[in-house]
């Protein structure tokens, strides 16, 4: 299913103070950051080998190892971020589904690179992206 067709309308949206709070409480110890970075360079690791070649998002999205990703929750998002910047990759939903957000428009979907375009300047106005 295309993720234009997922209904996310359950996922309720976060507002700045929420986020603000929970990056500030969800932020990992410096030692923990690095855990956590390496975790994350594994399972993208993983993810990327095994998924093999399919245009399906919900196949893509449901391995393990994203699913994983997914549940580091908002302290991931940086990781996400800085992945999409170095590669183009099916990051959104994992970043909806963390965030509780989409500023994709419905218009702009399917066009990953805009798509990432439209993340990285959400990402640098909420202090995700330097």
């Amino acid at each position: 299913m295309p993720d234009s067709r997922i209904d996310f309308s359950d996922i309720p949206e976060s507002t700045d103070a929420e986020l603000k709070r929970a990056r500030r409480v969800g932020r990992p110890k410096s030692g923990d950051a690095k855990q956590l970075s390496s975790e994350f360079r594994r399972l993208v690791r993983t993810w990327k080998d095994e998924r093999r070649a399919t245009s399906s998002s919900t196949m893509i999205a449901m391995h393990p190892a994203y699913q994983r990703i997914i549940g580091f929750g908002l302290p991931a998002v940086p990781l996400i971020l800085a992945e999409l910047r170095r590669e183009l990759d099916h990051w959104f939903w994992a970043l909806k589904a963390i965030t509780g957000e989409d500023p994709v428009s419905p218009e702009r979907r399917g066009n990953m690179k805009e798509m990432a375009e439209i993340w990285l300047e959400w990402g640098r106005q909420r202090g995700y992206v330097r």
